[in-house]
Protein backbone atom coordinates (compact mmCIF):
# COMPACT_ATOMS: atom_id res chain seq x y z
CA UNK A 1 0.00 0.00 0.00
CA UNK A 2 1.15 3.57 -0.68
CA UNK A 3 0.59 6.71 1.32
CA UNK A 4 -1.85 9.01 -0.52
CA UNK A 5 0.24 12.09 0.39
CA UNK A 6 3.95 11.24 0.16
CA UNK A 7 3.49 8.13 -2.05
CA UNK A 8 5.77 6.16 0.22
CA UNK A 9 5.44 2.38 0.47
CA UNK A 10 3.76 1.17 3.68
CA UNK A 11 4.54 -2.46 4.67
CA UNK A 12 1.59 -4.79 4.60
CA UNK A 13 2.24 -5.88 8.19
CA UNK A 14 2.10 -2.28 9.43
CA UNK A 15 -0.92 -1.78 11.73
CA UNK A 16 -0.64 1.94 12.46
CA UNK A 17 -3.28 4.45 11.42
CA UNK A 18 -0.83 7.09 10.17
CA UNK A 19 1.96 6.98 7.60
CA UNK A 20 5.32 6.11 9.26
CA UNK A 21 7.07 8.62 6.97
CA UNK A 22 4.93 11.77 6.96
CA UNK A 23 2.30 11.09 9.62
CA UNK A 24 -0.64 11.45 7.22
CA UNK A 25 -3.72 9.38 8.21
CA UNK A 26 -3.85 6.23 6.14
CA UNK A 27 -7.05 5.05 4.45
CA UNK A 28 -8.78 2.05 5.91
CA UNK A 29 -7.50 -1.25 4.63
CA UNK A 30 -9.53 -2.95 1.92
CA UNK A 31 -9.88 -6.62 1.14
CA UNK A 32 -7.31 -8.10 -1.19
CA UNK A 33 -9.97 -9.24 -3.69
CA UNK A 34 -11.44 -5.73 -3.84
CA UNK A 35 -8.02 -4.23 -4.41
CA UNK A 36 -7.22 -6.68 -7.20
CA UNK A 37 -10.66 -6.07 -8.71
CA UNK A 38 -9.92 -2.35 -8.88
CA UNK A 39 -6.55 -3.02 -10.46
CA UNK A 40 -8.10 -5.28 -13.10
CA UNK A 41 -10.78 -2.66 -13.84
CA UNK A 42 -8.11 0.00 -14.20
CA UNK A 43 -5.99 -2.25 -16.42
CA UNK A 44 -8.87 -3.01 -18.81
CA UNK A 45 -9.72 0.67 -19.21
CA UNK A 46 -9.77 1.76 -22.88
CA UNK A 47 -8.47 -1.54 -24.29
CA UNK A 48 -8.88 -2.41 -27.95
CA UNK A 49 -10.36 -5.33 -29.85
CA UNK A 50 -7.10 -7.32 -30.02
CA UNK A 51 -6.74 -7.21 -26.23
CA UNK A 52 -10.22 -8.61 -25.66
CA UNK A 53 -9.78 -11.21 -28.40
CA UNK A 54 -6.56 -12.51 -26.85
CA UNK A 55 -8.03 -12.36 -23.34
CA UNK A 56 -11.20 -14.26 -24.26
CA UNK A 57 -9.25 -16.83 -26.30
CA UNK A 58 -6.83 -17.40 -23.42
CA UNK A 59 -9.71 -17.74 -20.95
CA UNK A 60 -11.44 -20.35 -23.12
CA UNK A 61 -8.18 -22.28 -23.54
CA UNK A 62 -7.65 -22.27 -19.78
CA UNK A 63 -11.22 -23.42 -19.07
CA UNK A 64 -10.91 -26.18 -21.69
CA UNK A 65 -7.67 -27.37 -20.09
CA UNK A 66 -9.15 -27.52 -16.60
CA UNK A 67 -12.29 -29.22 -17.91
CA UNK A 68 -10.24 -31.96 -19.51
CA UNK A 69 -8.13 -32.46 -16.39
CA UNK A 70 -10.63 -32.13 -13.56
CA UNK A 71 -14.10 -31.98 -15.06
CA UNK A 72 -16.82 -34.58 -14.83
CA UNK A 73 -19.00 -35.89 -17.62
CA UNK A 74 -22.38 -34.11 -17.37
CA UNK A 75 -25.42 -35.29 -19.36
CA UNK A 76 -25.24 -34.26 -23.01
CA UNK A 77 -28.19 -32.49 -24.65
CA UNK A 78 -27.03 -33.19 -28.19
CA UNK A 79 -28.04 -36.86 -28.25
CA UNK A 80 -24.47 -38.10 -27.85
CA UNK A 81 -22.81 -39.97 -25.04
CA UNK A 82 -21.58 -37.88 -22.11
CA UNK A 83 -18.39 -36.15 -23.22
CA UNK A 84 -15.92 -34.76 -20.72
CA UNK A 85 -14.13 -32.18 -22.88
CA UNK A 86 -17.19 -30.40 -24.24
CA UNK A 87 -15.47 -27.06 -24.76
CA UNK A 88 -12.45 -28.75 -26.35
CA UNK A 89 -14.77 -30.62 -28.69
CA UNK A 90 -16.53 -27.39 -29.64
CA UNK A 91 -13.27 -25.58 -30.41
CA UNK A 92 -11.78 -28.53 -32.27
CA UNK A 93 -14.66 -29.89 -34.32
CA UNK A 94 -16.48 -26.62 -35.01
CA UNK A 95 -13.65 -24.27 -35.91
CA UNK A 96 -15.74 -21.97 -38.10
CA UNK A 97 -18.37 -21.18 -35.48
CA UNK A 98 -15.64 -20.97 -32.82
CA UNK A 99 -13.78 -18.28 -34.76
CA UNK A 100 -17.02 -16.34 -35.25
CA UNK A 101 -17.77 -16.70 -31.54
CA UNK A 102 -14.34 -15.36 -30.56
CA UNK A 103 -14.57 -12.34 -32.89
CA UNK A 104 -18.16 -11.55 -31.93
CA UNK A 105 -17.51 -11.94 -28.20
CA UNK A 106 -14.34 -9.83 -28.24
CA UNK A 107 -16.11 -6.98 -30.05
CA UNK A 108 -19.05 -7.16 -27.65
CA UNK A 109 -16.82 -7.24 -24.56
CA UNK A 110 -15.01 -4.15 -25.81
CA UNK A 111 -18.30 -2.27 -26.21
CA UNK A 112 -19.60 -3.34 -22.79
CA UNK A 113 -16.36 -2.34 -21.06
CA UNK A 114 -16.25 1.05 -22.76
CA UNK A 115 -19.91 1.56 -21.94
CA UNK A 116 -19.24 1.03 -18.21
CA UNK A 117 -16.17 3.24 -18.24
CA UNK A 118 -16.23 6.36 -16.06
CA UNK A 119 -12.96 7.77 -17.38
CA UNK A 120 -12.47 9.65 -20.59
CA UNK A 121 -9.21 8.71 -22.40
CA UNK A 122 -6.59 11.36 -21.75
CA UNK A 123 -8.61 12.94 -18.93
CA UNK A 124 -7.49 12.44 -15.29
CA UNK A 125 -10.16 11.04 -12.99
CA UNK A 126 -13.85 10.24 -13.57
CA UNK A 127 -15.43 12.28 -16.36
CA UNK A 128 -18.89 10.85 -17.09
CA UNK A 129 -20.19 9.99 -13.63
CA UNK A 130 -22.35 13.10 -13.13
CA UNK A 131 -24.75 12.63 -16.05
CA UNK A 132 -28.06 10.92 -15.24
CA UNK A 133 -28.66 9.82 -18.84
CA UNK A 134 -25.31 7.99 -18.85
CA UNK A 135 -26.01 6.30 -15.51
CA UNK A 136 -29.38 5.06 -16.76
CA UNK A 137 -27.78 3.83 -19.97
CA UNK A 138 -25.21 1.82 -18.00
CA UNK A 139 -27.78 0.42 -15.58
CA UNK A 140 -30.17 -0.58 -18.35
CA UNK A 141 -27.39 -2.33 -20.25
CA UNK A 142 -26.25 -4.31 -17.21
CA UNK A 143 -29.82 -5.30 -16.33
CA UNK A 144 -30.44 -6.46 -19.91
CA UNK A 145 -27.28 -8.59 -19.73
CA UNK A 146 -28.63 -10.31 -16.63
CA UNK A 147 -32.01 -10.88 -18.32
CA UNK A 148 -30.23 -12.34 -21.33
CA UNK A 149 -28.27 -14.70 -19.10
CA UNK A 150 -31.44 -15.88 -17.35
CA UNK A 151 -33.20 -16.36 -20.69
CA UNK A 152 -30.29 -18.38 -22.08
CA UNK A 153 -30.47 -20.70 -19.08
CA UNK A 154 -34.20 -21.19 -19.69
CA UNK A 155 -34.01 -21.67 -23.47
CA UNK A 156 -30.78 -23.64 -23.82
CA UNK A 157 -30.47 -25.19 -20.37
CA UNK A 158 -28.14 -24.61 -17.41
CA UNK A 159 -26.12 -27.85 -17.68
CA UNK A 160 -24.56 -27.51 -21.15
CA UNK A 161 -22.89 -24.10 -21.07
CA UNK A 162 -19.57 -25.33 -22.47
CA UNK A 163 -21.19 -27.55 -25.09
CA UNK A 164 -23.42 -24.79 -26.50
CA UNK A 165 -21.42 -21.70 -25.54
CA UNK A 166 -22.13 -19.85 -28.85
CA UNK A 167 -25.86 -20.13 -28.23
CA UNK A 168 -25.50 -18.58 -24.77
CA UNK A 169 -23.40 -15.70 -26.10
CA UNK A 170 -25.85 -15.02 -28.94
CA UNK A 171 -28.93 -14.98 -26.70
CA UNK A 172 -27.25 -12.83 -24.04
CA UNK A 173 -26.08 -10.28 -26.60
CA UNK A 174 -29.54 -9.83 -28.12
CA UNK A 175 -30.98 -8.25 -24.98
CA UNK A 176 -28.56 -5.30 -24.67
CA UNK A 177 -28.95 -4.71 -28.41
CA UNK A 178 -32.72 -4.48 -27.96
CA UNK A 179 -32.31 -2.11 -25.01
CA UNK A 180 -29.93 0.12 -27.01
CA UNK A 181 -32.44 0.23 -29.86
CA UNK A 182 -35.31 1.26 -27.58
CA UNK A 183 -33.14 3.72 -25.67
CA UNK A 184 -32.21 5.55 -28.87
CA UNK A 185 -35.81 6.79 -29.14
CA UNK A 186 -36.01 7.69 -25.44
CA UNK A 187 -32.96 9.95 -25.45
CA UNK A 188 -33.99 13.59 -25.67
CA UNK A 189 -32.37 15.69 -28.39
CA UNK A 190 -31.49 18.44 -25.94
CA UNK A 191 -29.87 15.98 -23.54
CA UNK A 192 -27.76 14.61 -26.36
CA UNK A 193 -26.39 18.10 -27.03
CA UNK A 194 -24.61 18.12 -23.66
CA UNK A 195 -20.84 18.09 -24.19
CA UNK A 196 -20.11 15.18 -21.85
CA UNK A 197 -23.02 13.14 -23.19
CA UNK A 198 -21.85 13.64 -26.76
CA UNK A 199 -18.28 12.76 -25.78
CA UNK A 200 -19.48 9.59 -24.04
CA UNK A 201 -21.53 8.32 -26.97
CA UNK A 202 -18.83 9.36 -29.43
CA UNK A 203 -16.50 7.16 -27.35
CA UNK A 204 -18.95 4.29 -28.03
CA UNK A 205 -19.01 5.02 -31.77
CA UNK A 206 -22.29 6.98 -31.85
CA UNK A 207 -21.66 10.32 -33.53
CA UNK A 208 -25.22 11.35 -34.36
CA UNK A 209 -28.45 10.59 -32.56
CA UNK A 210 -30.27 10.29 -35.87
CA UNK A 211 -27.95 7.54 -37.10
CA UNK A 212 -28.34 5.70 -33.79
CA UNK A 213 -32.12 5.79 -34.16
CA UNK A 214 -31.92 4.48 -37.71
CA UNK A 215 -29.84 1.49 -36.62
CA UNK A 216 -32.08 0.88 -33.60
CA UNK A 217 -35.24 1.03 -35.70
CA UNK A 218 -33.77 -1.34 -38.28
CA UNK A 219 -32.84 -3.79 -35.53
CA UNK A 220 -36.33 -3.78 -33.98
CA UNK A 221 -37.97 -4.18 -37.39
CA UNK A 222 -35.64 -7.09 -38.16
CA UNK A 223 -36.49 -8.80 -34.87
CA UNK A 224 -40.24 -8.44 -35.46
CA UNK A 225 -40.07 -9.63 -39.08
CA UNK A 226 -37.84 -12.61 -38.25
CA UNK A 227 -40.11 -13.59 -35.36
CA UNK A 228 -43.17 -13.43 -37.61
CA UNK A 229 -41.46 -15.48 -40.33
CA UNK A 230 -40.33 -18.07 -37.80
CA UNK A 231 -43.81 -18.33 -36.34
CA UNK A 232 -45.37 -18.70 -39.78
CA UNK A 233 -42.90 -21.29 -41.02
CA UNK A 234 -43.05 -23.31 -37.81
CA UNK A 235 -46.82 -23.70 -38.27
CA UNK A 236 -46.62 -24.76 -41.93
CA UNK A 237 -47.36 -28.47 -42.23
CA UNK A 238 -44.80 -30.49 -44.23
CA UNK A 239 -42.55 -27.49 -44.89
CA UNK A 240 -39.34 -29.34 -44.08
CA UNK A 241 -39.97 -32.11 -46.59
CA UNK A 242 -40.98 -29.59 -49.25
CA UNK A 243 -37.63 -27.85 -48.81
CA UNK A 244 -35.66 -31.11 -48.74
CA UNK A 245 -37.12 -32.15 -52.07
CA UNK A 246 -35.73 -29.03 -53.73
CA UNK A 247 -32.09 -29.77 -54.77
CA UNK A 248 -30.88 -26.16 -54.52
CA UNK A 249 -32.44 -25.47 -51.12
CA UNK A 250 -31.28 -28.84 -49.85
CA UNK A 251 -27.68 -28.03 -50.83
CA UNK A 252 -27.88 -24.67 -49.07
CA UNK A 253 -29.28 -26.30 -45.94
CA UNK A 254 -26.53 -28.92 -45.85
CA UNK A 255 -23.87 -26.22 -46.25
CA UNK A 256 -25.28 -24.11 -43.44
CA UNK A 257 -25.80 -27.19 -41.29
CA UNK A 258 -22.14 -28.09 -41.74
CA UNK A 259 -20.97 -24.64 -40.65
CA UNK A 260 -23.45 -24.23 -37.79
CA UNK A 261 -23.84 -27.85 -36.75
CA UNK A 262 -24.20 -26.87 -33.07
CA UNK A 263 -27.60 -25.24 -33.66
CA UNK A 264 -29.72 -28.42 -34.13
CA UNK A 265 -28.46 -29.75 -30.78
CA UNK A 266 -30.38 -26.98 -29.00
CA UNK A 267 -33.64 -28.39 -30.33
CA UNK A 268 -32.68 -32.04 -30.04
CA UNK A 269 -32.22 -31.65 -26.32
CA UNK A 270 -35.89 -30.65 -26.00
CA UNK A 271 -37.33 -33.44 -28.17
CA UNK A 272 -38.15 -36.96 -26.95
CA UNK A 273 -35.96 -39.81 -28.27
CA UNK A 274 -37.13 -41.37 -31.58
CA UNK A 275 -39.26 -44.47 -31.39
CA UNK A 276 -37.68 -47.74 -32.59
Amino acid sequence: MKCPKCKGNVPGRYRGQTCPSCGEPLPRGIHLLIEWGRRVASFTEDRGFIFWLLTFSGLLALVALFENLFGQSPPSYSGELPYKGQLTKLLDQHKFISVLMLIYSAAYMKVIRNLNSTVRPGYPGPYWTDRLIIKKFRQGTNVSLILGLITSFIVVGPLNVLELLPAYILIISLFPALFWSIESFRVDDKEFLDAKVQTYFYYLGIKKLRDWRKVGGAYMITVVVCSAIFYGLSHTHGLWWMIKQNPTLNEVIETVDGLFSWMPSIVQGKLPPPKP
